[in-house]
Parts: structure tokens; C-alpha cells; sequence
């Protein structure tokens, strides 16, 4: 179940009244019978809402209850943690909720009890992924992914709720699947990262551009191009972008057709920089991409591990770049200088969704506090409730 489902769940509970007690503002004695009671289409809509409630009030073997949410945290303190946490009041601990979502500087144990938040969101959501190890076909035979003890996979389908639920990325892409870190979740603020696999069957792509591309003019010209769009972005409610420059040149190997760069990204607001590492592999009717976005300071890890994602990628026979047929395969509009400059990008409408993940670590850690403070409040009122 997404974990926005599992929180609505939680929410619904949490503010449903009991089966006896009377609905605000209704007067059971002027109930209508049973005969005078013809719903009309505004009554039927509001029972189906109702009904949609109830189906997702009901609990189901997958949604951890509140109190399993509050004992998972409660799990994760360590003994000075839990002794605070244990002092602290409903309207207390929703006063610690807001500070760290605000930012504000925390006492270490309230930064404790933060990490203990952040784990708990982080463990919740990964036992909703089903992770896959080994040889990976990808697209029903178009490519192979070798993965190894390094690395695991999501399909489409779990791609998709990290890059939707998790990174808060509007809905519409549609990836191959996701290679994330064999040994960390792809929801670590601090070491998680997933590469993000799609495939764009624009044409074999001519590589004879490749040793004559100058690298410092194209990064100018990128730089410029991005200025000049933050117009559109800003219009669009995406945050305004600067390319700050290379944070790994380019490179092409012309004997495996493989092209990776890395860009360094800045945001105004939030103010934060992204590494956004980028991998290709020409094929014989178009061009596998593989996209790492992860935080700056994360580059001396990053790379190593995604030159192992370089070599653990191949096309399958039948669609390698030595398989072209110029008799009956089509030629891209554009060469290398035109896959690093972002023209299939934005052409595939993947770089809006990039932009988005550099601003989800705060959205997932905010719905997380939401489901926490929930959780707590249910387990106070719980507890203060008179035995019958």
C-alpha cells in the first residue's frame, strides 16, 4: 500500500466517530423512514464518499496501526532519547514535530528522536518495494542489467512510487525500473540515491561529433540555456534552476558506445545544490538513460559506483549499436553534443521531473511527521480514555 494511502488510513481512524455516536448537527428524531428516503444525485455522491471512508478506515494486513507506528520509534531511542521522549506531552512532542520540519537547530535528543522519525518513514516505506537481485531483463528483451552483489532493482512499478511517492514527483513517467544500492534504502537522506532507468527510441545515434565537441563552450551554452528557461519553470511552479557546471566532464568510450557526465544544480529556493549523474548507452535504434540524482557532497561515492553501473548495462543482440541497419533502422536528429546538452530530455519531459526530487527530502520527511504526530495523539488519547 503507497504510504499516502497507509497515512489517509491512519488520519480516517484517528478522526471517525464511534458506530453509537450521533452525527454533528443530526437530530435522529426527524430521521425520515425508510419510504420517504429517495436519495437524490448530491445524497448519493455524499454516501459514496462515505463509503470510500470506510474503505479506507478498514484495516487491512499491509497498514501498520497507529500504535505499531509509535512502538516502531519508540524501538529506535536509545535509552537517553526514550527517557525524554517519555516526558513529553501530546502538545509537546507536535511542538518537536514542527521544529524539525522547520529546521530549527534540535537539542541531541531531540536529534535523536529525529533520526528515529527518519527511520521509521524510511523502514515503512522500503517494506512496501519488492527488490530484485541478479540478471535483469529490461523492456521484454531490449537490454540486459547485470547487477551483481552491488546493486538491486525496481520495476516499473516500484520505480514509480519512489519517484512519485517518495521523491514527490508529479505522475506521467513511465521507467524502465530503478537500480538503488544493494546494502541502503533510496530514502537515505544521507547515503541513498537510485538510478533511474528510461529508454528513447529517437534513432541510432550518429557518434562521429564525438572528439570535435569543445566541453567548456557546450557548458556555456547549457548555462545559457538554462537562464533563459527559468521563466517557463517559474511559470509552471517549478523551482527556478542554475547550472552551476561540470561536476564530472563528459566522456565518451567509442568501443562500447557509452557516454557519462555529472552537472552540478543549484536552486534559489530551497537553496540547495544537486548531483545529477548521467549515463548513456547508444543502441541500434535508440539510446538507454540512466540518471543518478543525489546531494553534492555525495560525488566521492556517487562515481565509483556509477562506473560500475557503466559496465553492468549491455543492449541485447538485435538492439546493440553494431546492429544497425541503415536499410532499415532511422537516424537521431542529433549527435553526442546533442544528448549531453539535454535535448532528449526535454524532449522526454524527464528533466522537469529531476528538478522535483531536489525539494521531496523535506515533503516525505513532513508526511512522515504527519503519520508520527497522528500515531502519538491516538496512543495519548488511547491511554487518557476512562476504563470502562
Amino acid at each position: 500500500m503507497p504510504t499516502s494511502l497507509l497515512l489517509t488510513t491512519i488520519l480516517t481512524l484517528s478522526t471517525l466517530p464511534s458506530a453509537d455516536a450521533p452525527l454533528p448537527g443530526h437530530d435522529p428524531a426527524a430521521e425520515p423512514s425508510l419510504a420517504e428516503a429517495e436519495p437524490g444525485p448530491a445524497e448519493l455522491a455524499e454516501l459514496a464518499e462515505l463509503a470510500e471512508l470506510a474503505e479506507l478506515a478498514e484495516p487491512g494486513i499491509d497498514e501498520p496501526a497507529p500504535d505499531a507506528v509509535f512502538d516502531a520509534l519508540r524501538a529506535r531511542l536509545d535509552p537517553e532519547a526514550l527517557a525524554y521522549f517519555d516526558t513529553l506531552d501530546p502538545t509537546q512532542i507536535q511542538a518537536l514535530l514542527e521544529k524539525i520540519d522547520a529546521g530549527e537547530p534540535l537539542s541531541e535528543p531531540e536529534q535523536a528522536v529525529a533520526l528515529g522519525i527518519q527511520g521509521v518513514i524510511v523502514e515503512q516505506f522500503d517494506a512496501e518495494l519488492d527488490y530484485q537481485t541478479g540478471d535483469i531483463d529490461l523492456g521484454e528483451g531490449l537490454a540486459v542489467l547485470h547487477l551483481g552483489d552491488d546493486f538491486r532493482f525496481l520495476d516499473s512499478d516500484d520505480a514509480q512510487k519512489v519517484v512519485e511517492d517518495a521523491w514527490g514527483n508529479p505522475p506521467g513517467l513511465a521507467p524502465l525500473g530503478m537500480i538503488v544500492p544493494a546494502r541502503v534504502s533510496p530514502l537515505d537522506p544521507e547515503e541513498g540515491y537510485g538510478v533511474l532507468i528510461t529508454y528513447v527510441a529517437d534513432g541510432y545515434v550518429e557518434d562521429d561529433d564525438a572528439e570535435d565537441i569543445d566541453y567548456d563552450d557546450l557548458l556555456e551554452q547549457m548555462q545559457e540555456g538554462t537562464e533563459a528557461e527559468n521563466a517557463g519553470r517559474r511559470s509552471q511552479g517549478y523551482p527556478v534552476m542554475h547550472l552551476r557546471g561540470w561536476a564530472e566532464p563528459p566522456h565518451y568510450d567509442a568501443a562500447s558506445h557509452r557516454l557519462y557526465w555529472a552537472k552540478e544544480l543549484a536552486l534559489d529556493d530551497p537553496p540547495v545544490s544537486s548531483l545529477n549523474y548521467s549515463i548513456r548507452v547508444l543502441g541500434r535504434r535508440g539510446v538507454l538513460e540512466l540518471n543518478a540524482v543525489a546531494s553534492m557532497d555525495q560525488l566521492p561515492a556517487i562515481k565509483p559506483e556509477m562506473e560500475k553501473v557503466l559496465s553492468r548495462v549491455e543492449f541485447s543482440t538485435g538492439h546493440r549499436y553494431e546492429d544497425f541497419d541503415p536499410d532499415l533502422d532511422s537516424v537521431a536528429a542529433y549527435g553526442i553534443g546533442g544528448l549531453i546538452a539535454g535535448k532528449v530530455l526535454a524532449k522526454a519531459g524527464f528533466f522537469a521531473v529531476i528538478l522535483k526530487f531536489l525539494i521531496a527530502a523535506k515533503k516525505l520527511l513532513l508526511v512522515g511527521l504527519i503519520a508520527i504526530g497522528v500515531a502519538v495523539k491516538s496512543f495519548f488519547n488511547r491511554k487518557n480514555r476512562p476504563s470502562a
